[in-house]
């Protein structure tokens, strides 16, 4: 059977992933795990999302049905934060994993769905679930178990004391940069090397004490054994669909919608402008159609590639609609503009700069005589390359694809 839980966590506390791994430990006297658990991200834009807008699936093999359901129900109940206004826990537990179940999940991380969306798909396959409040977490736990990953990644979270949980966490900064040293690129997003950030730790005050993410278990491991922390409670292996793009679609810039994430092409109509708060936007045109692309200040050393772009320069760009919007997380550079500089011409004979001779006039050297009809176009050099650029593992959305990954395209990694 199949169990998926999700928006069970609040501002304020408590963690679905957190839930899943106590949960787990209690199915192990009903049945086995079939696989590892599924953590997976849906769609960034959604309003009502805490943190991570992340869902958890269990596969479990057991024969023992009503005691299962008895025991998530219970773990649901407790392990909810129902204080929360924006909490509305969903519990869904399938015999099987069907087509129309993927199918929901490949929108619920594209799209904006409705909770009558998720009941209606849930009573016509007959399968067994409870929604608590406005029952919005059902979106997510029935997209869970749907989920079907051909590209996917691992992250290791470890758990904190209940004791500490609204505490300080206590973590070696030293030995985190040692994990990663050693570890990198089979993990990655462990610290951010160009703002001197450690960026695995949340600030809130969840149960969780890190999460560890890479494409290797047995490197999330090694990391695991090398980082210094306060005692860990429990940690537990996902699989999931973190850093895999699953959210991006296909796109043309006249066809976007908001809350929806793209992958557009197009050239770029005019430079980048700062705002304050040290935001930049450019306009990206794709035929007729135009749409603002943004760059926000916590994309830091990233404003810095766009910050260069000019006029003409053709882009793949990625990332979320907002507001008419595009919020960058990365770009591709397919063909750079060249970066022209019309200047008074030089004398032919003392080499010095002519200056104007009036209007439509052309330019003339005083001290030479000599004459000339036009400005002289001079090449001026680009900083940038071909490829990708990304945001920095400080401003990254779980779900972005890092370029670490990439490996068969022409990249420039934020470290």
């Amino acid at each position: 059977m199949f169990i998926g839980i999700d928006d069970t966590d609040s501002e304020r506390g408590l963690c679905t992933t957190y839930l899943a791994a106590v949960l787990m430990e209690r199915l192990r006297p009903l049945g086995q795990m079939a696989s590892l658990p599924k953590l997976i991200r849906l769609n960034p834009c959604a309003r009502y999302k805490t943190r991570g807008n992340a869902a958890i699936a269990i596969e479990l093999v057991s024969d023992r049905t009503e005691e299962v359901r008895a025991t998530a129900l219970e773990a649901v109940l407790e392990l909810s934060d129902f204080s929360g206004m924006n909490t509305n826990p969903g519990l869904v537990i399938a015999p099987r994993q069907t087509p129309q179940m993927t199918a929901f999940y490949q929108r619920a991380v594209t799209q904006i769905l409705e909770i009558k969306e998720a009941k209606r798909l849930l009573d016509k396959e007959g399968i067994w679930y409870r929604g608590f409040k406005k029952g919005r977490g059902l979106i997510g736990a029935l997209a869970a178990i749907g989920a079907a990953l051909p590209d996917y990644t691992y992250e290791l979270i470890a758990y904190r004391e209940r004791a500490r949980w609204g505490t300080q966490r206590r973590i070696d900064a030293a030995s985190v940069w040692e994990a990663d040293a050693l570890t990198y690129p089979s993990t990655w997003d462990t610290v951010d090397h160009h703002n001197s950030r450690v960026v695995f730790a949340p600030h809130s005050a969840d149960p969780v004490l890190f999460g560890i993410r890479g494409s290797d278990p047995l490197a999330i491991l090694e990391a695991l054994q090398i980082i210094k922390s306060e005692p860990i409670e429990r940690s537990v292996l996902y699989q999931t669909n973190q850093g895999t793009d699953a959210h991006i679609l296909e796109g043309v810039v006249a066809d976007v919608r908001d809350s929806e994430s793209y992958r557009l092409h197009g050239l770029v109509a005019e430079s980048p402008q700062a705002i304050a708060g040290g935001h930049l936007f450019f306009l990206l045109q794709n035929g007729t159609s135009q749409i603002n692309c943004a760059a926000f200040e916590p994309t830091k050393n990233f404003r810095d590639t766009v910050k260069q772009l000019i006029s003409g320069d053709e882009l793949e760009v990625y990332g979320s609609v907002q507001d008419g919007t595009l919020n960058l997380e990365k770009i591709n550079i397919l063909h750079l503009a060249d970066d022209v500089e019309m200047s008074a011409p030089f004398c032919p004979q003392c080499q010095k700069r002519m200056e104007s001779a009036g209007k439509g006039q052309g330019y003339r050297c005083r001290r030479c005589k000599t004459h000339a009809d036009d400005r002289v176009r001079r090449l001026l050099a680009r900083k940038l390359e071909t490829g990708y650029y990304e945001v920095p593992p400080c401003a990254r959305r779980h779900l972005s694809k890092p370029l670490v990954r990439m490996s068969k395209e022409k990249t420039h990694c934020s470290r």
